[in-house]
């Protein structure tokens, strides 16, 4: 007797498309005349080298930097503490309101002065005010002493953000309007003993150790907000970053000078890299 067998079925499994390179993108953008931007970039990359802006949009991004993990836990007990307390608990000065957490946010595309592409905006907001009747603030936490050189560099990245939660893409709820920005610092002062709890003499726990603690206050600094500015100040970048060759490295870059001096990867990069639309030629 002969028994038949039905063949096995072979399964493939469901191959996965590459993701695309910062260059693929880069051109994708170029195509439909919309340059992505990340609003921390505008603020240390843009200014301490050129050539990094450029390539970090152009396919060869600058290595983060290992952000030290005390201030990032400091930031995060700030925001915590914060979180719900009303608004007039980081500075008597703002309108009276609640301080929300930050969320993530993507603008939709936004037109820029003396050029034919447009800009989106997409990060996460730091932490957001919503007033009683004045509508939203923005503000950045920052465990440092208060200077109006941080609030101007600080400022552009709110300034994206403010625009991004006015003009959310798609079908996102606006937080409208955005009438107040600026950093919450914390200088530390001094340093304080916290109180230990008492253990009876009989028993035998061991002595808790001692506590400390930072003793620091909250001082707002306000940024004035003006979009005409920064978006002159954007469509610069945007001019920058859409050239077809890479500018001058700073001429203090240890990136740039570690980079030439391991791989002569930047010598590529005088050729056209990105093939540009016609229509948008004379744009950068």
């Amino acid at each position: 007797m002969t028994t038949l067998t039905t063949p096995t079925a072979i399964t493939t499994a469901p191959t996965r498309t590459p993701r695309p390179t910062v260059a693929q993108r880069r051109q994708a953008d170029l195509a439909e005349g919309v340059i992505r931007l990340s609003p921390s970039s505008l603020t240390f990359l843009h200014d301490e080298c050129p050539a990094c802006f450029w390539h970090h949009y152009n396919g060869r991004p600058r290595p983060a930097t290992a952000f030290p993990k005390v201030f990032g836990a400091l930031d995060n007990a700030q925001k915590e503490f914060f979180l719900g307390r009303s608004v007039k608990d980081v500075s008597t000065s703002l309108p009276a309101g609640v301080v929300q957490r930050g969320k993530r946010v993507k603008s939709e595309s936004i037109a820029l002065p003396g050029t034919s592409y447009r800009v989106q905006f997409g990060g996460d907001t730091d932490t957001i005010f919503k007033f009683s009747r004045a509508g939203y603030g923005v503000c950045d936490f920052k465990t440092s002493a208060p200077s109006d050189e941080a609030a101007a560099l600080y400022g552009r990245q709110l300034h994206a953000y403010a625009i991004a939660l006015e003009r959310p893409a798609g079908d996102a709820m606006p937080l409208a309007p955005v009438s107040r920005m600026g950093l919450v610092c914390f200088p530390p002062d001094d340093m304080i003993e916290l109180p230990t709890a008492r253990t009876s003499k009989k028993s035998n726990a061991q002595k808790p150790a001692k506590r400390f603690a930072y003793r620091t206050s909250a001082v707002w600094v306000e940024v004035e907000r003006n979009d005409e500015a920064f978006l002159h100040f954007v469509a610069d970048a945007v001019k920058l970053i859409t050239r077809r060759t890479m500018p001058r490295s700073a001429p203090n870059c240890g990136w740039c000078r570690w980079t030439r001096m391991t791989a002569p990867l930047l010598e590529q990069a005088s050729a056209p890299l990105l093939e540009q639309p016609e229509w948008a030629s004379g744009a950068a």
